[in-house]
Order: structure tokens, then C-alpha cells, then sequence
């Protein structure tokens, strides 16, 4: 059974109702704040650009002077590192979630159910109606419900589960590395001959291959020219363009990588529950130890990777997912930052800004789905059509404005209200009851 004593008292949450806002475990808001802003760093470029600039730089330009120094801050500074920290927290939530002491297992459990099928229709949402196909509540979602066999696994276990799945994924990413690099070395002697010379069938197969490569990519000519015309257009457009996208990225996708990724993080921060280090409790030695090690050995890792990318002349067998040591980095810089939040937290240091951080992760589901909504209104066609019209250099000024916008109206909103709106809407659906959503005296 699951340890009640990792977690705050909640005696008093009964299992008609969540907890109350001073059951909170606010190291873990402050987190997910953090995590929540810092997954917008990678995400704008998405919205703002054509899905291939996401992957590479000269796809918007940014293989050059100011807007190529902030695609490589943000590229080894920040690179899948938050989207961990994301994951790692949603199972350290499940283990908060069960823990209601006197309440019966089988209730909990079809709590829990219904609460994450609950997450995948919130996904199903983002992804069709708000046509984001760079969502990740759905393989959240979809992945939760397998991790509930995991709940009461000892942390050791855990994390050898989750090391083991690890090494399938930088296996995985080997394996594309160097077939992307067979492909484009194979590539690069063909178009290399002299005009007008007579392909052999191989070099044909060759020269098709790398367009479906591209293509896999979203990186052809074609489909960059239109993806440009369908985000500027109206909202019909977008949908018809982007549902096929996110149906692919919800099956094949998701069973070939995204439940692994999830999964992996997932139990790593069910462990890290279990070790009670997402609230604040351990030694600081401790945490100073996490951050200079995380940082240490990701900012090493990562600053190869794009140094290399860069000094490929930004071939494709180098992008951020392709790389052979991609999950050592992202998993240590973001070993790194929990160290570097805990310590905030136990020091008391930015008493205003980890209140504030911390309301936006409270918050998290509503500021998550507002963030598709804002972008697809200041970018898409149906919107200001700022899409493909920004450097990328400037795209990070609408992220900060986001920013701004999410921390002041969560520390608002949180003054008069229990939940966010998204939050009241998810548990009282999970409660079949509908919860009191402003606050007494209020």
C-alpha cells in the first residue's frame, strides 16, 4: 500500500472533494509552475513557425546571428527538460491522489480512472478543437492508466523500470541517428553528381527515401509552403490540416515513442516522490548536490550536441530527437532545475515569485490549454496571422507577454477562487459532484 506519511496530512479531504488549498504541497505548484512557462520556450516555435523549424533552425531562418544564439540557449539550456519535469510531476500526482487515508482502495482506484480518462478527453480537446498537435495531455492521459499498477512498487524499483525504458528510448535514438545519417550521407553523393547524370535504380531509391524522410519530418518544400497557407487561413483549414497530424501522433506516434517517453518520467517521479524530494524535505547538501550535478553534466552533453549541430552545417541526423545522448541531457538539466527550485523553496527566497509560480501551477490544466488558445489566436489565420511572420529572436517577446499574462491573472484568479477553471471543471467530473469553486468571503 501506498506510505501516507510521504505527503501533507489530508484527514480532512474526503473523497467527495479534492484537497483544500492548505493541503497543498506548494514545492510541487512552484514546480510545475516553473515547468509549465518553461515548456511555452519550446512549444512557440511550434505555433509560430512551420512544424520543421521546431526541429532545425534554417527552417525559419535561424541558423544565423542573434536568432541562431537564441535557438542554442534555448536548445542546451532548456531542450526537453521541462516537458520532464511536466511528466515526472503528473506521477508524483498520482501518488497524492490515492493517498486518502480511511477511503476505501477501490473507490480511490475508480476515482483515479475516471479522472484520467477525464485528462484524455481534456487532450482530445486541445488537440482537435484547439488544434494543437503538439499536445501531451492525451499520452498523459492514456499512459496514467497503466502506471496505477505501478503505485505501490518500492522507489529502487521504480527507477530500474524507468532506467530500463531509458535505455530502450537512447537505443531508439541511436538507431535513427544513424540511419538519418546513412540516409543523408547516401543523399549527399547523389546530388552530388554532375547535372543531367543517369541515376542507377539505387540512387533513385535513395534520393525517394530522403523526401519520405522529410516528409516524416514535416520538412519537404511542399509541405512547409502548405503548412504556411493553411495556419494563415481560417480555423476549418487548420482543423482539416491538423487532425490527421495529431491522429497519427495519438496511435503510431504515441506506441512508438510518447508512451515510452511518459512513461519512463512517470515512474521516475513516483520515485522521487517516494524519496520525498519534490517537497522540499531533503538535506540542502542535498539539493545543492542535484543542481550542480544535473546542470554539470547536462549543460556538457547539451552543449556538445549543439555545437555538433551546428558545425554540421545542421544536418538532419542531428536534430534535438535524434540524437544519441538526448535523454542524458534533458533528464540531467532537468535534475538540475528540481535541485535548483527545492532549493529556492527550503531557503524561502522570491517569497512573490514562487507564490506566483506556484499559482500557475495550481492552475496547471487551464494555463496549459489558455496557452494553445492565446497562441492560435495571436498566430493562426482565424486570429492576428502572426504565423511565419515573426523571427525567432522575436517570437520570445510573445512568450514572456504570456508569461506576465499567466502569472498575474493565476495569483488573481486564486484570490477569490479554489480552482482554476479547467481544474473545477475536471474535478467535479471526476467527483460527479459538482465543487464549490469561489472561496468563503471572497
Amino acid at each position: 500500500m501506498v506510505d501516507r506519511t510521504y505527503y501533507e496530512t489530508r484527514e480532512e479531504a474526503g473523497i467527495t472533494g479534492p484537497v483544500s488549498g492548505k493541503q497543498r504541497i506548494r514545492s510541487i505548484d512552484t514546480l510545475r509552475g516553473v515547468a509549465l512557462l518553461g515548456i511555452l520556450l519550446l512549444n512557440i516555435v511550434a505555433f509560430a513557425q512551420p512544424t520543421a523549424a521546431y526541429f532545425n533552425p534554417i527552417f525559419d531562418g535561424a541558423d544565423r546571428g542573434i536568432n541562431l544564439a537564441v535557438a542554442l540557449i534555448v536548445d542546451i539550456w532548456f531542450e526537453g527538460a521541462f516537458r520532464t519535469i511536466f511528466s515526472m510531476l503528473f506521477g508524483a500526482g498520482l501518488l497524492i491522489f490515492i493517498a486518502k487515508p480511511g477511503v476505501d482502495e477501490s473507490v480511490t482506484k475508480a476515482l483515479y480512472y475516471r479522472r484520467t480518462w477525464l485528462l484524455v478527453c481534456f487532450g482530445l480537446f486541445n488537440a482537435y478543437i484547439l488544434v494543437w498537435i503538439g499536445d501531451i495531455l492525451y499520452a498523459y492521459g492514456i499512459t496514467g492508466l497503466i502506471l496505477y499498477f505501478f503505485r505501490d512498487f518500492p522507489a529502487k524499483r521504480l527507477v530500474k523500470y524507468a532506467a530500463l525504458i531509458f535505455l530502450l528510448l537512447g537505443l531508439l535514438h541511436t538507431g535513427l541517428h544513424y540511419s538519418a545519417t546513412f540516409l543523408h550521407g547516401a543523399y549527399q553523393e547523389v546530388v552530388s553528381l554532375p547535372e543531367g547524370a543517369a541515376l542507377t535504380e539505387d540512387q533513385q531509391n535513395v534520393l525517394d527515401n530522403y523526401d519520405a524522410f522529410l516528409a516524416q519530418q514535416f520538412m519537404s518544400p511542399n509541405q512547409i509552403a502548405d503548412e504556411l497557407a493553411i495556419r494563415q487561413g481560417g480555423y476549418v483549414g487548420n482543423f482539416i490540416q491538423a487532425a490527421p497530424v495529431s491522429f497519427f501522433l495519438q496511435t503510431g506516434g504515441f506506441l512508438f515513442n510518447a508512451i515510452w517517453d511518459a512513461g519512463a518520467m512517470m515512474l521516475l517521479g513516483m520515485a522521487f516522490m517516494k524519496w520525498k524530494i519534490f517537497d522540499a524535505s531533503r538535506s540542502m547538501p542535498f539539493y545543492l548536490k542535484m543542481t550542480a550535478f544535473g546542470f554539470g553534466i547536462g549543460l556538457l552533453v547539451n552543449t556538445w550536441e549543439a555545437v555538433t549541430f551546428v558545425n554540421s552545417g545542421f544536418a538532419p541526423q542531428w536534430i534535438a530527437t535524434a540524437r544519441p545522448t538526448y535523454d542524458i541531457g534533458r533528464l540531467a538539466m532537468a535534475m538540475g532545475y528540481i535541485g535548483l527550485i527545492m532549493t529556492m523553496c527550503k531557503l524561502g527566497v522570491l517569497t512573490w515569485l514562487r507564490h506566483a509560480l506556484a499559482c500557475v501551477g495550481q492552475m496547471a490544466l487551464t494555463n496549459y490549454l489558455s496557452q494553445s488558445l492565446i497562441c492560435n489566436i495571436i498566430f493562426m489565420g482565424f486570429g492576428f496571422g502572426l504565423f511565419g511572420q515573426l523571427e525567432r529572436f522575436d517570437i520570445y517577446y510573445v512568450v514572456f507577454g504570456v508569461w506576465i499574462f499567466q502569472l498575474l491573472f493565476s495569483v488573481y484568479w486564486l484570490k477569490y477562487y479554489r480552482f482554476g477553471p479547467a481544474e473545477w471543471l475536471w474535478r467535479s467530473l471526476t467527483y460527479k459532484k459538482k465543487q464549490p469553486l469561489k472561496l468563503q468571503g471572497a
